[in-house]
């Protein structure tokens, strides 16, 4: 395995992402602290030990050590779930909602990124630091969850899904039950990735498939068999003990409604005017909380004295839902403003990694947190990789591309590299044809008016009736090149859909288990180990059985380079 730092972030990432990485002080008034400044996590521990609210850590502690310990976690895991309770234990987290098969590959990094800055800041802060993954089971993104996508041989990019059924409205993602169509998609996955059903990865797969009730319960077991040997701790803040904790805060979060949007307004604003576009928008009557009846979530709003849903289906005074919060506390869930304070109120976090899509909504929260008697921890971007198989550097050779080619423009890359194969440039003969034609009809045109004026009109149709079929043979001129070059097209189409699928960047649409069906986790475990130097990296994979370090390709032949 081979890894390149990819310099130009912008081809991947939004404009606030990069600048949090490359260019804090643009962003800093929206933070508390500068995740690039030595000593901010001291700063940020020694702030959790003033801190007002101390969480529930025993508690938390006991509810994390018996949920994995029933996901089959290994024992670094769970002495990582005990040793929460340690007074002195800090907590690093990451997280995100379940998907097929634990969904796009940003999920494993973001596991990688916890555990590796859990090693690291145990070393820096002298004590002990706990790696939790924070399994968002109360999404109910349905579309972005029930996908899952395999790069098939012929470099299609295919896309399996679920037949769930949710009359009513989606209910949350991680309470929805594997249907027997997911030994289906197991299987096909593994078909698509070219292994077999004996293959490790593939009874991997289907073991815990088999094992789990529900999603959020399947990407949970395959998260504890990925990393729970490296003592990560995944969370469910679905359980019924981890509600009933965060009760509190859902209660303070009802009655300082108002408040809270004004924060989340006036952050927008001072957005605005350095010239970011807001990421969050919630609707001022809107409660920050979902009510859940165990079939559908429902979001809460206020109107006219009364908390209910959209459809009217929940009318509750502000007694009696502060009565049903009290009894009731896994009824309720919180909006995307309160998730991180629930994770902060829960857990002691000095950091938490998070990605593009949350450094943008948690630039409005900073003034949140006080609301509750939290602060904002540390931030740390999530690293970012792009796998480029064996069979790609093939590819990339075989046209003279680099990889920086394909992720910063894959159509004109395309082209381009079609239009090295044209011999008779015939972009360049057809523009010089159309040049000609309406000179020598300039000169024609001014010769007609003279014998008649409306002859002019109608040169101008004619030649616009020729140039229409100069135009139609300048496209069939293409479509016999392509066909010509129909390997070519192949080859071309296979990088973007292996680099840069749909337009987006690899990390955001492929997963994980095509990887290891197809390379093995060699890969996986070099990277967990590999020095990062945050922002993105490009990690050429070996061929299997490929000693390691050989390059990324065939023996001796060295990576391609990261940009043309």
């Amino acid at each position: 395995m081979h890894i390149q730092p990819l310099e130009q972030l912008e081809w991947l990432y939004p404009a606030f992402f990069v600048h949090y990485q490359r260019d804090f002080e643009r962003v800093r008034p929206f933070f508390t602290y500068n995740p690039h400044e030595e000593g901010a996590f001291a700063r940020r521990a020694e702030a959790l030990e003033r801190q007002a609210h101390r969480p529930p850590r025993e508690a938390v502690a006991e509810a994390l050590y018996s949920y994995n310990r029933s996901l089959g976690a290994e024992e670094p895991a769970l002495e990582a779930a005990r040793r929460l309770a340690d007074p002195r234990a800090v907590v690093v987290v990451g997280g995100q909602q379940p998907g097929l098969a634990t969904g796009p590959l940003y999920t494993i990094y973001k596991a990688l990124a916890v555990l590796r800055w859990a090693r690291q800041l145990a070393d820096a802060l002298g004590r002990p630091v706990v790696p939790v993954f924070w399994l968002a089971t109360e999404d109910h993104d349905l579309e972005e969850c029930n996908q899952l996508h395999v790069l098939d041989e012929r470099g299609r990019l295919q896309r399996l899904r679920l037949p769930w059924a949710v009359p009513g409205g989606p209910p949350p993602v991680g309470t929805l039950p594997l249907v027997p169509a997911s030994r289906a998609l197991v299987r096909e996955v593994v078909r698509l990735a070219g292994a077999g059903e004996d293959d490790p990865y593939a009874r991997l797969l289907e073991e815990e498939r088999a094992a789990a009730r529900t999603l959020g319960e399947w990407v949970a077991r395959l998260l504890a068999r990925l990393f729970s040997g490296q003592g990560l701790v995944v969370l469910d803040p679905m359980q019924p003990a981890l509600r009933q904790l965060s009760r509190p805060l859902l209660q303070r979060a009802v009655v300082r409604r108002e408040t809270i949007h004004r924060e989340l307004a006036a952050a927008a604003r001072r957005l605005e005017r350095r010239g970011y576009r807001p990421a969050l928008d919630i609707e001022p009557e809107h409660a920050h909380l979902f009510h859940y009846d165990g079939r559908r979530r429902a979001a809460l709003l206020w109107r006219e004295g009364r908390f209910t849903d959209r459809h009217g289906r929940i009318s509750l005074t502000p007694g009696a839902l502060a009565r049903e919060l009290e009894a009731r506390p896994e009824a309720f869930s919180p909006n995307v403003v309160l998730r991180p304070m629930v994770q902060d109120w829960l857990l002691p976090v000095v950091a938490f990694v998070v990605g593009p899509g949350e450094v943008q909504y948690l630039a409005q929260l900073r003034d949140v947190y006080p609301l509750f008697g939290l602060e904002m921890p540390v931030l740390v971007p999530r690293p970012g990789f792009t796998l480029v198989t064996p069979e790609a550097v093939e590819r990339l050779r075989r046209y003279g591309l680099a990889v920086g080619d394909v992720l910063a423009d894959p159509a004109g890359c395309r082209q381009r590299a079609l239009a090295a194969l044209d011999p008779l440039g015939i972009d360049g003969r057809f523009e010089d044809l159309r040049r000609r034609l309406k000179e020598l009809y300039a000169e024609l045109l001014d010769d007609l008016e003279r014998v008649r004026p409306e002859l002019r009109g109608l040169g101008q149709h004619n030649l616009g009736r020729i140039l229409a079929q100069v135009d139609y043979l300048h496209r069939k001129t293409w479509q016999h090149h392509r066909r010509r070059h129909r390997q070519a097209v192949r080859d071309l189409a296979w990088l973007e859909n292996s680099l840069r699928p749909a337009g987006q960047a690899q990390e955001r649409v492929h997963n994980i288990f095509p990887y290891l069906l197809r390379y093995g986790d060699r890969w996986l475990r070099a990277l967990a180990r590999a020095p990062w130097t945050g922002g993105h990296q490009l990690v050429f994979l070996d061929w299997p059985g490929e000693a390691a370090g050989a390059g990324g390709g065939p023996a001796g032949t060295g990576p391609v380079p990261a940009a043309g």
